[in-house]
């Protein structure tokens, strides 16, 4: 029992050794030799479900070199900078989720695109020790090429300007300009078309910006300067987090105006498009309260609110000089279409205007693949609806339920994010991108910004 009990002790000393070494010789620089999507499955404790699976069906993508979330459910890991993959296939992954630090090891194959990879990892709750914690079983699965971002295909270079910003975590906060104070970056084409006007693309609840990129790309040649916001990070580089909120991009919005209007040239108008929770803080440029607070969005003409997350109901005061787009696609069960039509029809809101497409969640943007069904896709949406008070705090209430949460006496915290995850957050929509769809929507937004449409006469109009 004793050389049984001293031989698993030694086992166990020698794998933990390997693992450290293999962590101390680090990967040398990033290198694009195996770069692609892939999937990933992580099993610790020596099985799977809830307690031994903490990494359920993610994925994430390798881009020169650099390992970072991607679009399908990865963004609940924070990674750290230093996570990447050098010229010999030799890898390192290191990050957070919840309350639990992991890290991966080990090396790619040659035939990486027809094998799955099998690394090594490390997870514990504790501040991040090799020593500590269960080793997991780490599965990695290409599942094809990474696409080329648009941002490379730059028509005029970008000017790049670093700003000051706020953590405003919500919208009372925001009312009151409060929140730490830290730098923000954000890149500019055409500066000199600033006096005509701008178009200014907001990210949505994460770091990667593949899709605001194709955004501000879409819109460049319009004749008026462009800028993308990127906010995320340095805040947060995890996918869907909680905690960067819609009234932190808001006041980016804010603080990037007012820093254009006292370092460069006042704007003719102003133009926001956001996606998904970038859409609903691109909203709150029509509240009447912020304008009074922050006069310097007054020149904010337009909104384009990109698979619009609309609350049901805003009962406070909306600008009424402010064209807000609330656009979704047709098959969008996500942020669906139907309620921005209960906000429009709340207190029928005439400047509030309904397009919809063909396709679903994230239609406008061919970095998805045809619409279908993601089954860990989640939302929150179909479940509870956003409700607005006059005194712009918001109750959230579960549909067809009198359970609701209301900020005014629950607070904005903890509290707040945890009974939302229990009561609202599911997985499963659908998802994806239909040329149909895309290319009548930038018709659309080009027919509005540079011809005034009418939004009766647009293809996307819809009751």
């Amino acid at each position: 029992m004793f050389l049984k009990s001293f031989f698993l002790v030694f086992f166990s000393l020698i794998i933990n050794s390997a693992f450290a070494a293999i962590f101390f010789n680090p990967p040398g620089e990033p290198s694009g030799s195996f770069d692609g999507e892939y999937t990933f499955t992580h099993i610790c404790y020596g099985k799977s479900g809830p307690e031994g699976d903490k990494y359920d069906g993610s994925s994430f993508i390798i881009k020169n070199g650099i390992v970072t979330n991607n679009k399908a459910g990865a963004g609940r890991y924070v990674l750290k900078d230093e996570s990447r993959i050098d010229k010999n296939g030799k890898i390192i992954i290191k990050g957070t989720r919840k309350d639990s630090n992991f890290s991966i090891l080990g090396k790619f194959s040659e035939n990486f695109k027809n094998k799955e990879i099998i690394l090594k990892g490390k997870m514990n709750g504790k501040k991040w020790q090799l020593s500590k914690g269960r080793t997991c079983k780490i599965t990695f699965k290409r599942t094809g090429d990474v696409k080329k971002s648009v941002i490379l295909v730059n028509k005029v270079k970008f000017l790049e300007i670093e700003f000051s910003s706020k953590n405003t975590n919500d919208e009372i906060q925001l009312l009151n300009d409060e929140g730490e104070s830290l730098k923000i970056k954000a890149k500019i084409r055409n500066i000199k078309n600033l006096n005509k006007g701008i178009i200014i693309v907001v990210p949505s609840s994460n770091a990667n910006m593949d899709d605001e990129e194709i955004y501000e790309y879409k819109v460049s040649d319009f004749g008026l300067a462009t800028a993308i916001i990127y906010g995320a990070n340095p805040r947060y580089s995890s996918k869907f987090s909680g905690s960067y909120t819609s009234s932190m991009i808001m006041y980016d919005v804010i603080a990037l105006i007012k820093y254009l209007q006292e370092n460069y040239k006042d704007s003719k108008e102003v133009i926001l498009m956001g996606s998904s929770t970038g859409s609903l803080a691109i909203f709150k440029a029509a509240w009447s309260d912020y304008l009074d607070k922050y006069p310097s969005i007054s020149k904010i003409s337009k909104v384009f609110m990109i698979n619009a997350a609309c609350p049901d109901t805003f009962d406070a005061t909306l600008r009424g000089d402010i064209e807000i787009f609330a656009i979704n696609g047709k098959e969008d069960d996500s942020t669906p279409g139907w309620v921005c039509k209960n906000l429009k029809v709340s207190k029928n809101f005439r400047n509030i205007h309904l397009l919809q497409y063909e396709g679903a969640h994230h239609f406008e943007s061919n970095y998805y693949p045809p619409t279908k069904f993601i089954k860990n896709g989640m939302h929150a949406l179909p479940t509870c609806s956003i409700n607005y008070k006059t005194n712009l705090y918001s109750v959230v209430k579960v549909r067809n339920s009198s359970t609701f949460y209301d900020t005014e006496t629950g607070g904005f915290g903890k509290d707040q994010k945890n009974w939302f995850g229990k009561n609202c957050v599911k997985k499963g929509n659908y998802q994806g991108y239909e040329k149909k769809g895309a290319d009548n929507f930038w018709t659309d937004v080009k027919s509005v910004i540079l011809n005034d449409t009418k939004p009766e006469e647009l293809i996307g109009f819809t009751n």
